[in-house]
């Protein structure tokens, strides 16, 4: 890795503890919600004909951000570790708590991606079973990934895809967190956008 990736790389370099969950949550929830209400008029500055198709995929980078910070809060709430061992072959298998880390140096600047996420969530006691909560997190992951990396000039709209990622949020603020979430991504026009978090 050339020096100037090693010297940037390393200003986010952190070993997670299990209170991180905190800022985890509070800055997924800012992706999200923004993603929720996002509108062409707060990208303006992107010429005409692409201002929808620069909106949506901002909506979807977000979605796909805020979904990855949140699976990472939950892991941590839960007593896991979401920073990688440093060895490559460690007898540790993801995910593994911080008592099972004891004595293992993890490396600081490697934590686990959303698909190693997904793949183990329902090793979390509290999210045994994931069901249909598995699709809404794949296609949030997709969009995370392809919004990241290329630029289509149109994006075929699968109206399922949002609802799907919606109640595969509810289902974490609520098992995950013992929340309740109310959320409404807008896409189409007239659809109300709706971010509404409550206790229990």
């Amino acid at each position: 890795m050339p020096a100037v990736e090693q010297v940037t790389k390393a200003t986010f370099a952190r070993i997670f503890v299990k209170s991180d969950w905190h800022l985890f949550k509070a800055m997924a929830q800012f992706h999200l919600s923004r993603a929720t209400s996002l509108r062409t008029a707060d990208v303006a500055y992107v010429p005409q004909p692409w201002r929808l198709l620069a909106r949506n995929a901002q909506k979807r980078l977000a979605i796909g951000i805020g979904t990855e910070l949140l699976l990472k809060a939950l892991y941590l709430k839960h007593g896991f570790v979401i920073n990688k061992p440093r060895q490559k072959h460690s007898v540790l298998k993801f995910p593994f708590t911080v008592a099972q880390a004891a004595g293992v140096t993890l490396a600081n600047n490697d934590t686990y991606m959303l698909g190693e996420l997904i793949n183990k969530l329902s090793s979390v006691p509290a999210m045994d079973g994931l069901g249909a909560l598995d699709r809404g997190l794949r296609i949030a992951k997709v969009f995370r990934n392809k919004e990241g990396h290329v630029v289509l000039p149109t994006h075929p709209y699968n109206a399922q895809d949002y609802p799907d990622i919606e109640q595969s949020l509810v289902e974490i603020y609520s098992r995950g967190f013992g929340e309740t979430l109310h959320v409404k991504f807008s896409f189409r026009a007239g659809e109300k956008a709706t971010w509404r978090v409550s206790r229990g």
